[in-house]
């Protein structure tokens, strides 16, 4: 029996529908495309059809934001609350407007409007002008309802600002996971003194005790001693002679995992105030105080300043030790921090390269005096101002004496000024202009191929030099019949997170 004839409104259909699957667009594949494009990339969609730029304008608004001007923060506002949805893409916040007068009232109210429609808003972190741009700010960022980070950057510290931040925090309808209380302080009346904010430490932390994971604190409060958090795991705190201490910390935080001693700029005379004659006995003193299992069973990250380290005394093994501001002339304090800690990534941070030759006469602090402990795997040297910079040889002497007999499978050497960081590798303003010419002479190569012969168990190699940016190198060793080693160059694109994996 012959087909049936097709009229022309079925082949029409037909036709359409072919065309309707050839257009049809997979968007788990769109949002991947997406989520590679850079910024700018993603403004420029709005050149395309109205369904691909509100998906590019989501992924864009879905990523941190971070402004930094008045102008700039006033667009942001008008561009998100020109869309019913917009402002419930926004997931990570950062606002850093300082001075005062610098959101007017029409900017606070579209700072408001958002806020008050930022229902999936996660980060938030403000800069202490916003607080007077609107009466309602306040009670609008305690209702943010998915709210998990809370950060505020006070720089002239309005004692109005302390109350303020206090009762945000007392009133939040979201329990925190991230809270960072920096350090401020405000004048007193007569104008001239000032005094250091006395943050209402129970009654801010109340509703966040049991959810709270990470806590950075500005200044020191015994107070915070006094109740249990189960659940944080990573805590900021300065040091002052009385406090902390590994066993009142461990009452307190059970279950921390990572301890930074590192105080606020503005908080860092609190430990020098403390006689470094007392350091060998506020140390005695902490050290006794942890027997009987008053202290954690390990640490993933222990970081700080050398003499606050070695005052702190702690006892626990530590996976990862970060020595900040290391001195050859104190090389005994950081021999007992190393071999309490016995740490298998250890990370040294010095003023100079002159403490890197002067350590190689010291017992070593990434060899174990003893071979049933553990060596040190995994190196980071950090030398945040070199005036002049070290030269190639200088550099290539030292590290093969340091090197030596060692088990190091991962190098890093960072080269750069005092605010160096992954981020800014490129920008030089931060290098004093003497060492500007030696850091871009360094010969790479050369300094490369000496410390993966002198490193028998070196696995990675990382340069981190400022001016000159971020090297990583692969070293192979497993074929036996090799006459020599293989090193590679890694791809920039899955370096950092080679890094990031390594070092964590």
């Amino acid at each position: 029996m012959p087909a049936a004839r097709e009229g022309p409104t079925t082949r029409s259909r037909r036709a359409a529908s072919a065309r309707l699957r050839a257009a049809t667009l997979d968007l788990d594949t769109l949002q991947i495309i997406f989520s590679f494009l850079p910024r700018a990339d993603l403004l420029s969609v709005s050149c395309t059809s109205r369904f691909v730029r509100e998906w590019a304008i989501k992924e864009l608004l879905r990523r941190p934001v971070s402004l930094k001007y008045p102008s700039s923060f006033e667009s942001w506002c008008r561009f998100v609350l020109a869309g019913k949805d917009r402002p419930a893409y926004v997931r990570d916040l950062s606002i850093y407007l300082e001075v005062y007068g610098s959101i007017s009232k029409k900017r606070g109210k579209l700072l408001l409007r958002f806020l008050q429609r930022a229902t999936r808003l996660q980060r938030l972190f403000l800069g202490e002008a916003i607080l007077n741009a609107d009466p309602g700010i306040s009670a609008a960022i305690s209702h943010v309802p998915a709210l998990e980070s809370f950060e505020m950057q006070f720089f002239y510290g309005d004692a109005n600002a302390q109350e303020t931040v206090s009762g945000i925090l007392a009133a939040m309808k979201s329990p925190l996971k991230f809270l960072s209380l920096h350090v401020a302080f405000h004048c007193m009346r007569n104008g001239t003194e000032l005094e250091l904010w006395n943050y209402n430490i129970p009654g801010m932390l109340s509703p966040h005790q049991e959810h709270l994971e990470v806590l950075h604190l500005g200044s020191p409060d015994e107070r915070i001693l006094a109740v249990c958090y189960p659940n944080l795991r990573k805590l900021q705190i300065p040091m002052t002679e009385s406090q902390p201490r590994p066993a009142s910390l461990f009452g307190a935080f059970p279950n921390l995992r990572h301890l930074c001693l590192r105080p606020d700029p503005l908080g860092d005379n609190h430990f020098r105030e403390v006689p470094a004659d007392r350091y060998p006995a506020l140390r005695h003193s902490r050290v006794s105080e942890q027997s009987g299992g008053r202290v954690w069973a390990s640490l993933d990250t222990l970081r700080g300043q050398l003499m606050q380290l070695y005052v702190f005394g702690l006892t626990c093994p530590v996976r990862r030790l970060e020595i900040e501001r290391y001195l050859a002339s104190k090389h005994a304090a950081a021999m007992d921090v190393v071999e309490c800690a016995c740490p298998q990534k250890l990370v040294l941070g010095l003023n100079c390269w002159t403490s890197v030759s002067a350590m190689i006469s010291e017992p070593s602090l990434i060899i174990p005096a003893s071979p049933d402990r553990p060596h040190v795997t995994h190196l980071t040297i950090k030398i945040l101002r070199s005036s002049p910079a070290p030269s190639t040889p200088d550099l290539l002497h030292d590290l093969v004496l340091l090197l030596q007999n060692s088990k190091v499978e991962y190098l890093r050497l960072a080269i750069g000024g005092a605010y160096m960081s992954e981020e800014d590798l490129e920008d030089y303003w931060t290098v004093n202009e003497c060492p500007r010419e030696d850091v871009r002479d360094l010969d790479l190569q050369l300094l490369r191929d000496g410390l993966v012969g002198a490193a028998t168990a070196l696995r990675v190699l990382v340069f981190t030099v400022r001016n000159r940016g971020e090297t990583v190198w692969a070293v192979d060793r497993s074929s036996p019949l090799a006459v020599t080693t293989t090193v590679t160059e890694v791809d920039p694109v899955v370096a950092r997170e080679l890094i990031r994996r390594e070092e964590e």
